[in-house]
């Protein structure tokens, strides 16, 4: 996930990987424009979904183990100037997340979980089988695709998703 210059990723372990770490933690990480790359979360569970507000000040990051979404504001920097969980329980285990252009999550946990800013669940996009990540996509950004085992699934929303650096 990318915000500007500003890169930030996860590094979760899952099956006979968890087995090889060389680190004892799971970690968020922030690479700036002019480096060097900075750790914003060390974490015992495993962080996995990815990506920020539209306005690019929130960097939310979905934990297949606490089965929850957190928050870390960020600093004009890019630097977290803050964490606090904002959906204590997905109800199953979420993976990928995305943001519309006014700032609802599409999480894949069970379906597709749409959660405004505040966290609080407003629809869900049912799906067949588990979602494992989903996406906007095309001209209008208001097609989602869904990956699910061997399928990929689009569906049209009303809400254009926000891009990286806050545009489609």
């Amino acid at each position: 996930m990318s915000r500007g210059d500003h890169v930030y990723f996860t590094d979760p372990a899952f099956g006979s990987q968890a087995d090889h770490r060389e680190l004892d933690f799971y970690g968020v990480y922030h690479l700036p424009p002019r480096g060097p790359l900075a750790l914003v979360a060390k974490l015992a569970s495993r962080p996995n979904g990815i990506a920020l507000s539209p306005n690019g000040r929130v960097l939310y990051v979905t934990d297949s183990d606490r089965r929850s979404v957190d928050a870390y504001d960020l600093d004009r920097n890019g630097q977290p100037a803050g964490q606090r969980t904002l959906i204590a329980d997905t109800g199953a285990i979420p993976d990928g997340i995305r943001v519309d252009e006014k700032g609802n999550l599409y999480v894949a946990a069970r379906g597709i979980a749409v959660y405004n800013a505040a966290g609080e669940m407003t629809d869900t996009i049912p799906v067949e089988g588990r979602p494992s990540n989903c996406g906007f996509g095309e001209a209008d950004g208001k097609s989602m695709f869904i990956t699910a085992g061997r399928n990929l699934f689009r569906v049209r929303i009303l809400q254009p998703g926000a891009g990286s650096d806050g545009r489609r």
